[in-house]
């Protein structure tokens, strides 16, 4: 089993890392989703997300859950799975003004699900049947300091990301243009400065 468990950190890392890529790039920078009008419901969608990734870090990832805490982890797991599918349903209407979802954009994003699902499987798959019961102690054993360390980093991660999709919402914040970086970093060069 301890394959399984360890398959299951590394997918979710990866995701971490490819999901920080699109938030960053594609959300904020490249199309400022937060600016737009026709996009803040599929930003509340991501801010939402994000949220309920620390649950799920904590009950799946940062110990070893059984009985009610890892039904509780399940529980938001199909919650933030439910979160997605809302996401994928309103990318047509909140992309139309922008031409839609890219195609490097679609890319990564059938990549983050294919990872995200691949580490929740893997965890689920390493408990054995007894954990599942109500009756099991809600602490199973440790996964390591190791697993500790990148469950927390998830965990703050995913706060952070909500507190930032938070932060972006408010009016006042979500007006800014954020190329004015540009300026002050002198990259007029680059293709974020002259877009």
């Amino acid at each position: 089993m301890e394959h399984l468990i360890i398959l299951g950190f590394v997918f979710l890392n990866l995701f971490m890392v490819l999901g920080a890529v699109d938030l960053f790039y594609f959300h904020i920078w490249k199309y400022k989703l937060h600016a737009r009008p026709e996009s803040r419901y599929e930003h509340k969608l991501h801010m939402a997300f994000a949220f309920l990734m620390v649950p799920v870090g904590y009950l799946l990832f940062f110990q070893n859950s059984g009985g009610w805490a890892l039904w509780a982890g399940g529980a938001f797991v199909a919650a933030a799975l439910g979160t997605e599918l809302l996401d994928v349903m309103s990318e047509n209407d909140s992309r139309a003004s922008i031409g839609g979802l890219s195609t490097a954009e679609y890319s990564l994003h059938a990549v983050l699900t294919i990872l995200k699902v691949a580490a929740f499987a893997f965890i689920f798959a390493s408990k054995p049947i007894e954990a599942w019961s109500l009756s099991s102690p809600a602490v199973l054993g440790s996964y390591g300091w190791m697993g500790e360390m990148m469950a927390a980093k998830v965990m703050i991660g995913s706060f952070a990301v909500g507190i930032l999709h938070l932060a972006l919402l408010h009016p006042a914040v979500a007006s800014r243009d954020l190329r004015t970086i540009c300026s002050v970093t002198v990259c007029r060069r680059r293709s974020c400065c002259t877009d």
